[in-house]
């Protein structure tokens, strides 16, 4: 049943309740005091909430008072202002997208090809130009929004301004954080780098390098390197008039007018911020137990050097892999802490160094294996050797995963990629039950409309 079919139930319900003797002086004496209860009640009504809703009806008369009998004769007002009350709290609708450019997209993956343009439209008038040889995945999608994933490439974001709207985009360690507005964001997987446009409105830009979060301004440009630990802020157009540098902080820095610009050092972020890679890569929270002091696992003259977590929260990767193999990554694995043995996991993972991320997780699982960790790693192992072109392997690690903690941070994304994995390693049939496993539990996750078309006949 419809919203339509609702109001319309409602309103014969109504009739059928109003009493055929009702004359008109009485019905002219209850309308107003209907428009005296409706002005009383303008307060309630902003409040929103319906615990207020019966209050509201006593005051209108259309709900007795213990002891009194009911009143009938404005019953068709009360059901019609009933009727707008349960439309203005009726929960809203997920939002829907139609993708163009591209032959497919399964499971919200969306990459354009070179030398074409993909485009997402949202059912909220919200737009998604994505570059050629661009790669973007819809991650979440609900009734105030999305969260995007930006693989590698640009991305132009016309987003429709809307009440309570939310949307972001992450790109590596960052995330950029809207709710109406216009903006280009370009993130580079190969150095590091990531490059906020602002046409119009406003976003906020966070992660490694600004855990608090850097707010822009329509006009501004902002380009953060990992490996250089920095942050430029630019005029726009100062930075476009500099040159085809595309947005380098040097040509940035030296065309920008004072006062149009604001660089930040590696040393301006303590900790690892909210906009991480996805959820498992903010490795903001750390388990019971976990080293934080920032000395070294051996405790050799470090002690006042920065943690390797808070060295990640920077983004100075590269320190982290020199001083464990400067240590012995052996020794590492088997002696180091848990926050470091995280730390590392993480700076291998974002330097491209898959052989010492795998050796990391690996090591946190044996050696931490009740922690939150310890159980995630599971999940990250599988999500890499599924990347990896084994999605045989990978199915072994979402299932351990998911018997170990069902109820996981990561139990969507493993159900989903394991549902996908099942599918490539044996067929649409195999799929099936997981896909319908999946709409029991995650009805609206991002793998939703894979689930779908795998139920389908």
């Amino acid at each position: 049943m419809n919203e339509a079919e609702k109001l319309s139930r409602l309103a014969d319900l109504a009739r059928e309740g109003v009493p055929v003797d009702i004359d008109a002086a009485h019905d002219a004496a209850e309308r107003a005091r209907f428009v005296e209860a409706v002005s009383r009640g303008a307060a309630l009504r902003r409040g929103g909430a319906l615990g207020h809703l019966g209050a509201w009806l006593r005051a209108v008369g259309l709900w007795p008072a213990p002891g009194e009998r009911p009143r009938w004769g404005f019953a068709l007002a009360g059901a019609v202002a009933l009727a707008v009350a349960l439309v203005a709290l009726w929960p809203a609708r997920r939002l829907d997208y139609a993708v163009e450019g591209v032959a497919g997209a399964a499971g919200g993956y969306i990459a354009a090809a070179a030398g074409e343009e993909a485009r997402l439209r949202f059912t909220d008038g919200t737009t998604v130009a994505l570059a050629p040889g661009s790669a973007l995945r819809v991650a979440e999608v609900d009734a105030t929004g999305a969260r995007m994933l930006l693989e590698d490439g640009r991305a132009s974001l016309r987003v429709t301004p809307r009440p309570k709207a939310r949307w972001s985009v992450e790109a590596g360690p960052f995330a950029v954080l809207v709710t109406g507005t216009a903006f280009d964001v370009t993130w580079t997987r190969g150095d590091g780098t990531l490059r906020v446009d602002l046409h119009e409105g406003s976003v906020t830009v966070r992660g490694p390098l600004a855990p608090d979060g850097l707010p822009l301004r329509a006009g501004q440009r902002l380009v953060a390197r990992l490996r250089e630990g920095a942050v430029q802020i630019s005029s726009l157009d100062a930075a476009s008039a500099a040159g085809p540098a595309e947005g380098g902080a040097s040509s940035a820095t030296a065309a920008a007018p004072a006062g149009e610009e604001k660089a930040i050092g590696p040393g301006s972020a303590a900790e690892a911020g909210a906009g991480g890679e996805s959820e498992e890569d903010a490795g903001a929270a750390r388990p019971e137990g976990s080293r934080t002091d920032g000395a070294a696992a051996d405790g050799a003259g470090a002690a006042a050097a920065p943690s390797w977590a808070k060295r990640v929260a920077s983004g100075d990767f590269r320190s982290v892999l020199a001083e464990a193999e400067q240590r012995g990554l052996a020794g590492v694995l088997d002696r180091g802490s848990l926050d470091d043995l995280v730390a590392l996991a993480d700076a291998a993972r974002y330097a491209r160094r898959g052989d010492v991320a795998q050796r990391a997780l690996t090591a946190t699982r044996k050696r931490f294996p009740g922690t939150s960790h310890g159980k995630a790693a599971a999940f990250l192992l599988g999500r890499m050797v599924d990347d990896g072109g084994s999605p045989g392997a990978a199915v072994a690690w979402y299932d351990t995963y998911l018997a170990e903690s069902p109820g996981g941070p990561f139990a969507a994304e493993a159900l989903g990629r394991k549902m996908v994995a099942v599918e490539r390693t044996g067929g649409r049939a195999a799929a099936r039950p997981i896909a319908e496993l999946y709409l029991k539990r995650h009805p609206r996750g991002a793998h939703a409309p894979v689930a779908r078309d795998l139920l389908e006949p």
